[in-house]
């Protein structure tokens, strides 16, 4: 197999698209997973269509520790892609008024793994990474009200603290990057998929998408600039030198 890549944030067995489109394009992928223990994680991998389930307790620094050790136990980590997929998270919480909770299952989690990886990406200097933030937008409640099409859509509206917890992976993901903008051995992503994109519902199409643009970028002749670097691309762009800013 190729590159490794590493889904972080749509557990499998929701994430299996997502998975399957990355291994389709001949990635070695490793994704969090409901139906793995932290016990597991230091066990041999029972493979399953190219594809390694790992254990990630959001609310637990040290379970980052333990996804991070599995990935490196597998050949270290290439690609990793951080999942916010908020239409997910308003159907998954919808019932979910625990403030506590959120903040530690989806915002917390997000910077703690993102933390560890860049200390292991930065233990092998001279072999290159990509940190991928990918966002996956949905209409928020004063949506709803703003909007007549959006309010009789009848689709799942997210809540107070979904559409904080998405605003706080986006600005987190923007000023992360722009941190690592200057790096040597680690290039920040930042893909956002709007709900009317064609792809926001077909995520084995993303990620062959995400995995064919991750391919451009280590054909430029010229590396990304760090301007490029803290720029919002639209899931389905053709190149990098196509980049498309993005207000939120």
């Amino acid at each position: 197999m190729g590159k490794m890549i590493l889904f972080a944030g749509k557990e499998l067995p929701a994430g299996n698209d997502m998975a399957s489109g990355a291994s389709f394009q001949g990635r070695k992928v490793i994704a969090t997973s409901l139906n793995v223990s932290e016990e597991e994680n230091s066990a041999p991998s029972e493979k399953s269509g190219g594809v390694v389930g790992a254990a990630w307790n959001r609310a637990s620094a040290f379970s980052c520790r333990s996804l991070a050790l599995k990935c490196e136990n597998e050949g270290g980590v290439d690609e990793a892609v951080l999942v916010f997929d908020e239409f997910f998270f308003a159907t998954k919480y919808r019932e979910v008024n625990n403030n506590a909770q959120v903040l530690e299952e989806l915002v917390e989690s997000y910077q703690y793994l993102a933390q560890e990886l860049i200390s292991r990406f930065n233990r092998e200097p001279e072999r290159k990474h990509k940190l991928v933030f990918l966002y996956k937008a949905n209409y928020s409640m004063s949506d709803g009200i703003n909007s007549s099409s959006v309010r009789g859509s009848g689709i799942e509206l997210s809540n107070p603290l979904i559409a904080a917890a998405a605003g706080a992976f986006y600005y987190y993901a923007e000023n992360l990057a722009a941190s690592l903008s200057e790096s040597k051995n680690i290039i920040p992503i930042l893909v956002s998929c709007e709900p009317q994109n064609d792809l926001s519902k077909r995520d084995s199409s993303l990620s062959v998408w995400l995995c064919e643009y991750m391919d451009s970028i280590d054909n430029l002749k010229k590396p990304l600039s760090p301007k490029q670097k803290v720029a919002w691309v639209k899931a389905g762009a053709k190149n990098p030198a196509g980049f498309g800013l993005l207000g939120f």
